[in-house]
């Protein structure tokens, strides 16, 4: 079972399923047209959604391309969240910038590329990134300290903050290669589905929900690959 479903996790058909997700329900509901502030937020959305699907895909096939991809998704969805109402946007998405070529520059070294298993070092840093996480958002959401969080703006701030912090958690434990990781992207993508409903980011919706399945796949797989993928 194990095996058959590596074979459909890391499959191209699941890169094609997951894009003509983001692409058709965008188009089908005519988010691709969304403009706002004169900006073709819709376009960069659907976009920067279809790109960001391949770029977490090749990171489920443990390919680093996937890490190149998330280099540069981290700037357009920066764009993006803070003109549907992500006012930290601008000071988080730096540090899941940095996360991402950081994983790129040690899987790059790395030669097997083999799953690890939970240690003290992910906990340490899930518990500074969510510190960071919380810090950032606060700060964002009160106009870099100048007023208090606004009472429409709450339930975005700590559905946000909590999004950002499980983010951090995943992104910079990310060179490491742990395996249930995948857990945590679990519950960041339940969270994201519920924030985007919020910020009526239609083509972000149908990602997160092509990426649910895909994170219970990539952790069932990851763990198969490092109980059975001896390391080099």
């Amino acid at each position: 079972m194990s095996t058959r479903l590596k074979q459909i996790t890391e499959s191209k058909w699941m890169d094609v399923v997951g894009v003509t997700t983001v692409l058709g329900a965008s188009i089908a509901l005519g988010f691709h047209k969304t403009v706002i502030a004169g900006l073709p937020i819709g376009i960069l959305s659907t976009v920067g959604a279809a790109v960001s699907m391949m770029g977490t895909r090749w990171a489920t096939k443990r390919k680093n391309w996937g890490n190149a991809v998330g280099v540069v998704t981290s700037v357009n969805s920066a764009i993006v969240d803070y003109f549907l109402g992500n006012k930290a946007a601008f000071l988080t998405y730096p540090v899941s910038l940095i996360g991402n070529a950081l994983s790129f520059f040690v899987w790059s070294r790395k030669g097997d590329r083999i799953p690890r298993t939970l240690d003290r070092y992910y906990f340490a840093v899930a518990g500074g990134a969510f510190a960071l996480a919380f810090g950032l958002n606060y700060i964002g959401f009160t106009g870099f300290l100048q007023h208090g969080i606004a009472e429409e703006d709450l339930s975005k701030f700590w559905v946000t903050a909590l999004i950002t912090g499980i983010t951090f958690s995943g992104t910079l434990n990310m060179p490491r290669m742990y395996a249930d990781t995948w857990v945590f992207w679990l519950v960041y993508n339940s969270l994201k589905l519920y924030q985007n409903i919020l910020f009526g980011n239609v083509a972000f919706v149908a990602k997160y929900v092509f990426y649910l399945v895909n994170a219970v796949m990539a952790w069932r797989v990851w763990h198969f690959v490092r109980k059975t993928e001896p390391s080099a």
